[in-house]
């Protein structure tokens, strides 16, 4: 079993050129390892990422919370109808909600570091850590869910995925919304309000095919198995705005099924 160091993970961080004027958002996923094989397992992660970066962040999404409403607006990438099991099920959000456990345990434990801040949209939070933690997570609102992803775009932030691939690349979505592509609207319950999400974006499983088209930025180097990329979210954007204005189907999902993608095919 290779056993990977806090060392190791910063001499890769650094020789991808990470430093404390870099701000990050981390998609991080251990699954392709062996239980124990990070020496200190996700603190040792968390911490060489904060030793590397002036500022990380971590998607902190809690879909637990979201309902489905009897009808809705038309096209909206849903079936309408009774969910009242599904709804049944659903968890009120709360500042303190645990993150999905599909983000990863990594995610889950930087949302619970006692100096991270966390956004408060009841669906798609973001944690933050480091010099410009306060603002990223203020730049998000009801009505504005990828605001974080906005401030890095606009402020020289980049994409680390480690471990993982462009399917967890939320960066991608904000390209999606600046190419003008189809949003959507959903629901979630939290202990005193219910809320309407509007601009709430689509489906991501396609998302790998524009990693041939990054080969040029993408700054790569490996952790032991994990393969780690550095991509600038800047020069990300502009390649998937690009991809989806010569082709409007760019980076939709093959799945027939997907009433997210299907919906953005008609529109």
């Amino acid at each position: 079993m290779t056993t990977i160091s806090y060392r190791d993970i910063v001499r890769a961080l650094r020789e991808l050129g990470f430093n404390q004027d870099s701000s990050v958002i981390a998609h991080v996923s251990l699954a392709a390892l062996e239980p124990g094989s990070v020496r200190g397992g996700t603190e040792t992660v968390i911490g060489a990422l904060l030793a590397s970066c002036g500022t990380v962040v971590m998607p902190a999404f809690t879909h637990q919370t979201m309902v489905w409403p009897e009808s809705g607006p038309q096209d909206n990438g849903c079936a309408y109808g009774d969910h009242a099991e599904e709804n049944a099920r659903a968890v009120m959000f709360s500042p303190g909600l645990p993150a999905d456990p599909d983000l990863g345990q990594v995610a889950e434990r930087f949302c619970r570091h006692p100096q991270a801040r966390r956004s408060d949209h009841p669906v798609l939070s973001f944690a933050a850590l480091g010099a410009h933690a306060q603002e990223i997570v203020a730049a998000q609102s009801l009505d504005g869910p990828l605001g974080p992803i906005e401030w890095l775009y606009d402020h020289g932030g980049d994409v680390l995925l480690m471990g993982t691939d462009h399917r967890r690349n939320t960066a991608i979505h904000l390209a999606e919304k600046f190419a003008g592509r189809k949003q959507f609207v959903r629901w979630a319950v939290g202990i005193e309000r219910a809320y309407r999400l509007p601009d709430f974006p689509g489906c991501s499983n396609g998302f790998n095919a524009i990693a041939a088209k990054l080969a040029w930025i993408a700054h790569q180097a490996a952790i032991g198995p994990l393969a780690v990329q550095r991509i600038p979210i800047a020069n990300l954007v502009e390649v998937a705005v690009q991809a989806i204005q010569e082709d409007p189907g760019a980076l939709l999902c093959s799945d027939p099924a997907c009433e997210q993608c299907n919906a953005v095919r008609r529109a």
